[in-house]
């Protein structure tokens, strides 16, 4: 089966013992990150949901993709399900690209559209993912940005997950490096002395969050081949601004654009592997437009 949106596929994971509630109010620090790393340690790794955050309005969730039996009922499969088997239906599905996208002219991520007094406070409950990070960083959102020497191939267009440092109400600190698709974008960007427009989707089907980190060809659409592992076109629609693709039911998405030819200290930040990044000058992303659900919930890591 294929879900709609993050909601649907956390009342899986609920339905299924993946998901735990936690209702009682908790600080953002630590213990949303705390709960996150601890919860691979138990046997099924469910996720976590946290309904309750002090000092703001919104939940929070981690720990989406964070097991195997959480993987398998991403591409709806039995939780049980091995991981060569996973890993054989997944190469199966992976051969059926391309699935093109199905279009709306809107859809629940237009419930709420905000364009001025920008705040990222008011809207997404931040917190440090690891201890040591140089600030507030939104770690697992879909970065979708087009080739502006190309603008209306949609095969051009990238949907990355890059981290993205909190610097501002309005302005975000984003690694895009030069390998990077968004790299090359923002390389013909600043080429042109323009600003790259982006749209940052949070809380997303988690096959959409699986494909926006999984490395493709440049000229190859994460969509399309989201729409295949999911066996079901995925729903977009454009963005505010920018004209941009989008997933429908995102939870929120936050629109701007790259500062041409503008850099900032970005970092640390701690990675995977247990070790923590250096600080170096990234590029800044102005953001001018928030649309969202009513009571949007926050997906991030971890993981």
């Amino acid at each position: 089966m294929a879900y709609r949106d993050l909601r649907e596929f956390l009342g899986m994971l609920e339905a299924e013992g993946q998901l735990v509630r936690v209702r009682d109010e908790v600080m953002p620090e630590p213990d949303i990150a705390a709960a996150g790393r601890a919860a691979p340690n138990i046997d099924n790794g469910p996720a976590v949901l946290f309904e309750r955050i002090k000092g703001y309005h919104n939940p929070a969730v981690v720990n989406v993709h964070g097991s195997w039996a959480n993987h398998a009922l991403m591409l709806g499969m039995p939780k049980t399900t091995t991981i060569k088997e996973q890993f054989y239906e997944l190469d199966r599905r992976w051969s059926q690209y391309p699935v093109k996208p199905r279009w709306v002219p809107t859809g629940p991520v237009k419930e709420v559209v905000i364009k001025k007094d920008i705040n990222l406070f008011d809207v997404l409950p931040l917190f440090r993912v690891n201890q040591y990070d140089g600030g507030f960083y939104i770690s697992k959102a879909l970065v979708v940005s087009r080739d502006l020497e190309d603008y209306d191939n949609p095969n051009k267009q990238n949907v990355g997950t890059y981290r993205l440092q909190v610097k501002g109400k309005d302005l975000l600190g984003i690694q895009a490096l030069p390998f990077h698709d968004i790299g090359i974008h923002l390389r013909k960007a600043e080429e042109l002395n323009e600003p790259l427009p982006v749209a940052i989707c949070i809380g997303n089907d988690p096959v959409l969050t699986f494909m926006a980190s999984t490395p493709i060809a440049y000229d190859q659409s994460e969509y399309d081949f989201a729409g295949a592992l999911r066996q079901e076109p995925v729903e977009l629609t454009k963005s505010e601004t920018g004209n941009l693709d989008i997933p429908s039911g995102a939870e929120v998405v936050l629109e701007g654009y790259i500062i041409p030819r503008k850099r900032s200290v970005e970092g640390p930040f701690g990675e995977f592997p247990g070790s923590y990044s250096g600080a170096r000058l990234q590029a800044e992303i102005k953001i001018h437009t928030i649309t969202h659900r009513v009571n949007p919930i926050f997906e991030n890591l971890y993981r």
